[in-house]
């Protein structure tokens, strides 16, 4: 294969869940990262046997090196899968990625232990024929891009970024090397009409306000995450706006708060503790669990976004300006059919240099 770039998604390309991406650079083979997905209840993995059925490898052992960006289950979760069918593969991630990842995975975790190596922004490993290092992503604490040099070719693999501080962490830190290949977890990347994250989104004022409104009409609050690491980021802008309101916390979302406080970063506040009994005044449940329908409490829904908007992607991409962008983690927009993307804009600005790429799953192209 020689200096050959090969990529090939095996999940979470033109989709959101189990993000996880086959990237050949001469005779190496890595993944970035590995994450499983959720239909209609149903938990999937990447499809690592297609690689198989390709030129690329003949053995999934021939996969030396996995990067985990952060610790979202669509990123990460099916780590313990593919070091089922792959022992000696080393895995790289942030020590915060670690410390979320374990409380996620609970007993799995002790399975891929011993292949994980943890590393620090900015830091590099150096290979026979690349370097690697490690740039803050923004996102969630501990989210990590992955730079790539590799024979005169700057590959970066954003994993999901943030160009906005959120309560948790600070913005992305893009590297100073000019790049070539941007592999973008681009969710907006397709969405003209999606609005930012921050004290502006609708759907986080949305859940902001319905919560005040039920406390003001002494209501017991459910509110249901899909992320437990989105619950800690709850837990804090529930604080600052609402910082009154008494939260209870489900033992799996306070796993990782223990985590983050061990690590000295602060998340509760005197009105805040573990969901061990019923509340019996009006507050606020924070669960992953689904709530109870028949309870009787104003439930609402917790989830929200730490995606840049499409704007935002538009910018990002133009200050990047790599020559191929391979755009993934990008679903179509479905309540718009607006038909524009991150492309049809770019392709009109004379300062692009980019060529773009949109690949389907288990669609491998030459870069």
């Amino acid at each position: 294969m020689g200096d050959k770039i090969i990529f090939m998604p095996l999940g979470g390309a033109q989709e959101v869940g189990a993000s996880c991406y086959f990237l050949k650079l001469g005779e190496d083979n890595f993944l970035l990262d590995c994450g499983c997905g959720l239909t209609r209840g149903i938990r999937f993995a990447p499809q690592f046997p297609a690689l198989l059925k390709t030129p690329y490898l003949q053995d999934l052992h021939q996969i030396s090196h996995v990067f985990i960006s952060h610790a979202h289950v669509d990123h990460s979760a099916a780590l313990p899968d593919f070091l089922e069918l792959n022992d000696r593969a080393a895995v790289y991630m942030t020590d915060l990625t670690q410390e979320i990842l374990s409380a996620q995975l609970e007993d799995r975790f002790d399975q891929i232990r011993q292949n994980i190596s943890t590393v620090a922004f900015m830091q590099k490993i150096p290979l026979p024929s690349m370097e690697i290092s490690f740039h803050q992503a923004g996102h969630i604490p501990g989210a990590m891009m992955t730079l790539i040099k590799f024979r005169g070719t700057n590959i970066l693999y954003t994993g999901d970024y943030s160009t906005f501080p959120t309560q948790l962490v600070g913005a992305a830190m893009l590297p100073t090397e000019p790049i070539d290949i941007l592999i973008l977890c681009g969710l907006h990347a397709r969405h003209p009409f999606y609005r930012s994250y921050g004290e502006s989104d609708v759907v986080l004022k949305k859940i902001l306000s319905r919560i005040k409104y039920a406390l003001q009409r002494y209501r017991t609050v459910y509110c249901q995450v899909t992320q437990i690491s989105k619950g800690v980021e709850l837990i804090k802008l529930i604080n600052k706006f609402l910082p009154n309101a008494e939260i209870f916390i489900d033992e799996r979302v306070m796993k990782i708060v223990r985590r983050f406080e061990n690590l000295h970063i602060p998340i509760m506040n005197e009105h805040d503790r573990p969901l061990i009994f019923f509340p019996q005044k009006p507050s606020v449940i924070l669960s992953t669990a689904p709530p109870n329908f028949n309870s009787g409490l104003e439930i609402v829904n917790g989830d929200f976004s730490l995606h840049d908007d499409f704007a935002a992607t538009v910018d990002f991409v133009r200050r990047v300006n790599p020559k191929i962008c391979v755009v993934v983690h990008s679903p179509p927009d479905q309540k718009f059919y607006a038909g524009t993307t991150l492309e049809q804009v770019l392709i009109n600005d004379p300062d692009s240099r980019t060529s773009f790429v949109f690949p389907e799953t288990c669609e491998p192209f030459e870069l």
